[in-house]
């Protein structure tokens, strides 16, 4: 039986992804001159990376699913310390982002813009990739069923909140 839990945890990264691509290709776009820079897109896909992960999905984890990990295995202590530590970066390198972004907009280059975003797209993409290839198959082999029946009440808060 596949666990809810995470199944709502990869279909959330795979939005983000989604969100970080479709970012990625606007600049690369605009860098070609094949597009002009869409502001209002690239601020409400920044809304939607603070709203939806920064505030839904990242304290899910770190509530639910890193804390009972971290109960249940001392195995999977560094990496949750190097992945929570990556949350708070996470949201410090999207201030950062913005101000980047708004710099272009006040006729700054759009080459740091590009250089900011790729690299928050890269830490990203790397911080989702040991999630799902670290944490969850620990999570797998440590967490009992009653852990599994909070966090999938949790996340599945998620699934119904329609923000995704």
């Amino acid at each position: 039986m596949v666990n809810p839990a995470i199944t709502i945890i990869r279909d959330e990264h795979r939005s983000i992804a989604s969100v970080l691509k479709g970012l990625l290709n606007h600049v690369a776009a605009v860098k070609a001159g094949k597009e002009e820079a869409d502001l209002f897109l690239f601020k409400a896909m920044f809304d939607y990376i603070e709203a939806v992960p920064e505030r839904i999905h990242h304290p899910k984890e770190d509530e639910y699913l890193f804390r009972f990990l971290r109960r249940r295995s001392e195995e999977a202590g560094a990496i949750l310390d190097e992945l929570e530590a990556q949350h708070v970066k996470g949201r410090e390198d999207l201030t950062d982002l913005r101000k980047k972004m708004a710099e272009y907009e006040s006729g700054g280059d759009i080459a740091a813009f590009d250089r900011a975003l790729t690299a928050y797209a890269e830490s990203q993409w790397d911080h989702m990739g040991k999630e799902d290839n670290i944490v969850i198959p620990l999570a797998e082999k440590y967490l009992t069923e009653e852990d599994w029946a909070a966090i999938n009440a949790a996340f599945e808060v998620n699934r119904s909140s329609n923000a995704w």
